[in-house]
């Protein structure tokens, strides 16, 4: 296997997007966590928790992102736990592979009820502006919340990136709550053969 330092974009793109169609898309009646119902189901985690697709994961989030860090200042990389989880701690091995530093923290679906009684965990303290990842969406509700929650610690979401986007209505409602909209792929990217 080649170093992640290695791995062409346009490689990585094909790779995951056959890995996709192979472990993470189904056809069938899906509810979805939105309550939407859907005849097709991305279940992203089995690609962004897989050995390879982990790899690429981090290989793809990162050049996603990479001119937002470019822009200057610490760049922190946040989403809503679980489905962020992998993609977060996978964006931020492979950047740190390239030279850069995003500060990587996770958000918990409700603050803590115990100790410090915090949403946010990891290091976030040099952060002003973040990046917020998920593997779907279709709403973009959990994008939101994600975003509430970086706000309340006084850390400004910038983007939201998505690995596939459903395009249900996700890219709007965040573009409407002033954040910038990125996607690996599409849905008609999973459907074409």
């Amino acid at each position: 296997m080649r170093s992640i330092l290695e791995i062409p974009l346009a490689e990585a793109r094909d790779e995951m997007l056959a890995l996709i169609r192979e472990v993470a898309y189904a056809e069938g009646d899906f509810t979805l966590a939105s309550g939407k119902k859907s005849r097709y189901y991305i279940d992203g985690r089995r690609v962004t928790i897989h050995p390879r697709g982990a790899v690429l994961t981090g290989v793809l989030f990162f050049e996603a992102i990479r001119d937002l860090v470019e822009e200057g200042g610490p760049l922190g990389i946040t989403g809503m736990t679980l489905g962020a989880d992998p993609i977060i701690t996978a964006t931020a091995m492979v950047a740190a592979a390239k030279g850069y530093e995003f500060y990587p923290f996770y958000c918990r679906k409700e603050p803590k009820g115990h100790g410090a009684g915090r949403q946010l965990e990891g290091f976030f303290d040099p952060v002003k502006r973040c990046v917020i990842v998920e593997d779907t969406a279709t709403t973009g509700a959990s994008a939101l919340k994600a975003a509430a929650a970086a706000r309340a610690a006084s850390v400004e979401p910038v983007a939201v990136v998505l690995l596939v986007d459903r395009e249900e209505g996700a890219r709007e409602a965040l573009e409407e709550a002033g954040l910038e909209f990125r996607a690996v792929f599409s849905v008609r990217d999973l459907k074409t053969a």
